[in-house]
């Protein structure tokens, strides 16, 4: 990932720059940003600071393929059951099935 350390002028900077890029961002100050910087490699993230009405803060910026496969492995660790219930294929269960632990 390209690193640079020129600041965004706006979250809207941040969401186009992100959307032109194939990008997700998370916030520093939540519990996403810590846990995006703490289990992705730092090649795999960029933080940049940003312009906010209230100053300046930092927003991380990490590939959307990450989240892709992060979602297809929660999936396939899903039973039958929930797998089916997500994707919707069973109309007849309105809440997902209890996962037994």
């Amino acid at each position: 990932m390209p690193m640079t350390n020129e600041p965004f002028k706006d979250h809207v900077a941040v969401h186009d720059y992100a959307e032109a890029h194939g990008l997700e961002y998370v916030w520093e100050g939540t519990k996403a940003f810590e846990k995006r910087k703490a289990s992705l490699k730092p090649d795999q993230f960029e933080v940049r600071p940003v312009h906010t009405r209230k100053g300046v803060t930092n927003v991380l910026l990490f590939s959307k393929e990450t989240r892709k496969a992060e979602a297809q492995a929660y999936r396939e660790r899903m039973t039958p059951q929930r797998r089916a219930w997500y994707l919707g294929l069973t109309a007849s269960l309105s809440k997902p099935p209890r996962s037994k632990r």
